[in-house]
């Protein structure tokens, strides 16, 4: 009987001579428009400008391009810059069973490599498709425990090597062993601590890094343990490959409209809707937040000293939410961690984890919110945040949300053509792309 990593290879192999259906072209072409906003949006923030700096100190000089930023980098390490970026803000997409982000990872990966091969749109497409398939099928069908970290870098490099490889054309047995490799020489995150959010993010820089690199020594010959996803102890193994084919998981991934960690997105679509109608006359009192209690893991800081200490609080988004809008999303600045305002009302938040929301994690992420302002209380339930496979966001809201996040960095003019030349890829065009991707700054600062 095939191994696991043998059935993944030859599902790869295979897809070159399957059209994928319309559903997951559509999907696929969303899931790289959403991720190369949300590297836009990142460009610009002190994550990704260091990790530029070190990615050129680390890795030399070369021809390849940070995307939105500088050329003259090697080719590593402009893909580790750019993995950087799109993670940044931590408004790339994610899938709920998998807990985690795929984009930020395999869509760089792709692009970067289809450039260097001369591969075509459709060749994006359907390699981006396959990636992020073997990636989330990898992390939902993981045995989750309390104490594990859920670091999506730990699984994207799966998806990596596969889209690196059937892109490369590797035989089946190489690209096996490319997965292999990947695997298990991932950045293995411990769970981070609740002193302060960190930079280091998902750690898909060095998972996409590592994983190209695999690929590599796969095709020199070297070898891995391919029945290392056979083993029940860590995973649901018939889970692993249950329709495969038939069933593709890049069109159950969510999108994010705010740029926080995805579990204070129903906070604050609640916040949003409960200001919506409220007297601007009055004063919030309190806002009580109840969500499901994997979200204790998250620092939730009152008055967060980093971006990233802002994207992992449910009580700075829940009061960034009520006082400035979900444009304060669009991207978060750092601006808004010295709003006293917001400090102050993030003070008067209250979380409660009930026992009614225990138990939905992963596969759902609710929240509760009860608004008290004046003499009057309100409260609203929100079971799919904004962005869900669900409860999706369209074309048309991508596209606001990539002109949100880059209008600092391109002009309207040229972000159109970004949206535009991703479009031709389902026509077999990348050469637009590349060159908008190319493209440094122009719009005023």
């Amino acid at each position: 009987m095939r191994l696991v990593t043998q059935r993944f290879a030859d599902f790869a192999c295979d897809a070159g001579r399957r059209d994928l259906p319309d559903m997951v072209i559509e999907k696929t072409q969303r899931a790289i428009l959403d991720t190369i906003a949300a590297l836009l949006g990142g460009v610009p923030t002190e994550n990704a400008r260091l990790s530029r700096i070190a990615a050129r100190a680390c890795f030399g000089a070369g021809a390849a391009h940070a995307w939105f930023a500088e050329a003259g980098l090697h080719p590593l390490g402009a893909l580790f810059a750019n993995c950087a970026a799109a993670s940044s803000l931590d408004v790339d997409d994610g899938h709920c069973l998998a807990a985690g982000h795929p984009g930020a990872a395999i869509v760089p990966a792709v692009l970067m490599e289809a450039a260097r091969l001369g591969s075509d749109g459709r060749d994006v497409l359907t390699a981006t498709a396959l990636g992020y398939d073997v990636a989330l099928r990898i992390a939902a069908a993981r045995r989750f425990t309390d104490t594990m970290s859920f670091a999506s870098g730990q699984w994207t490099g799966f998806g990596v090597a596969a889209a690196i490889g059937w892109l490369r054309g590797m035989q089946v047995d190489q690209l096996a062993h490319a997965l292999a490799i990947a695997g298990p020489e991932a950045p293995q995150n411990l769970p981070q601590g609740d002193c302060q959010a960190s930079s280091v993010k998902g750690s898909s820089p060095w998972s996409t890094v590592s994983a190209v690199f695999a690929a590599g020594r796969a095709e020199a010959g070297m070898s891995g343990s391919i029945d290392l996803l056979d083993r029940a102890h860590a995973y649901d193994v018939g889970a692993l490959t249950a329709d495969l084919g038939s069933r593709w998981l890049i069109a159950e991934t969510y999108l994010k409209p705010y740029a926080a960690c995805r579990y204070t997105h129903p906070v604050i679509d609640a916040v949003l809707a409960l200001v919506a109608d409220r007297d601007p006359g009055l004063p919030i009192d309190r806002l009580v937040v109840e969500i499901f209690p994997e979200a204790r893991k998250l620092p939730n800081e009152i008055a967060p000293k980093s971006l990233e200490g802002g994207q992992f609080s449910v009580p700075f988004a829940a009061a960034l939410a009520a006082l400035r809008g979900a444009a304060a999303f669009r991207p978060l600045r750092p601006c808004s961690l010295m709003d006293p305002e917001v400090v102050a009302l993030a003070a008067k938040v209250e979380i409660r984890y009930p026992h009614d929301l225990a138990g939905i994690f992963p596969r759902r992420t609710p929240a509760r919110v009860t608004m008290v302002a004046g003499a009057r209380e309100r409260v609203i339930d929100v079971p799919l945040p904004l962005g869900d496979a669900n409860n999706p966001m369209d074309d048309l809201a991508v596209g606001e949300k990539l002109h949100d996040l880059g209008r600092d960095i391109l002009s309207r003019a040229e972000l159109d053509q970004l949206i535009r030349s991703v479009g031709l890829l389902k026509q077999g065009e990348i050469a637009p792309l590349l060159i908008c991707l190319a493209a440094q700054p122009s719009a005023e600062q």
